[in-house]
């Protein structure tokens, strides 16, 4: 996996970051301490171009619980990420942990990180009352 995020470092320069914003204790301390009002907090965060995973904890039958989603956007300036899938692997906030799962995604979707995978629906605009 050392060499696919050399890869894509390469390929996409600064469109490949990996983000972790809690460790692995932070987020066991969250579990059996959750706030009552705790709703759901990205834990890390993989961006490859077009493609992204997220370790995210949110609640689940009250309590708290880790997962991925992996998400998509259409253009590499889009501020919005829509979610594609939420995979059930275990989940850990290592960044080559991450990259593999979301390259497991990303292949057995037809997925691509420099290529918008899907085909832009013009919509309605609604006007403001």
């Amino acid at each position: 996996m050392k060499m696919k995020k050399e890869t894509l470092q390469r390929l996409l320069g600064s469109r490949y970051k990996f983000e972790q914003y809690l460790n692995a204790e932070e987020v066991e301390v969250l579990k059996r301490q959750a706030p009552e009002d705790f709703f759901e907090r990205e834990a890390a965060a993989l961006t490859a171009g077009y493609v992204k995973i997220s370790a995210v904890l949110f609640r689940l039958n009250g309590s708290l619980r880790l997962g991925y989603d992996v998400l998509v956007r259409d253009r590499l300036d889009a501020p919005e990420w829509v979610c594609y899938d939420n995979p059930e692997d275990e989940v850990k906030l290592e960044e080559e942990e991450m990259l593999a799962v979301l390259d497991r995604v990303v292949r057995e979707n037809g997925l691509s990180y420099t290529e918008n995978s899907f085909r832009v629906l013009k919509g309605k605009n609604s006007k403001p009352v």
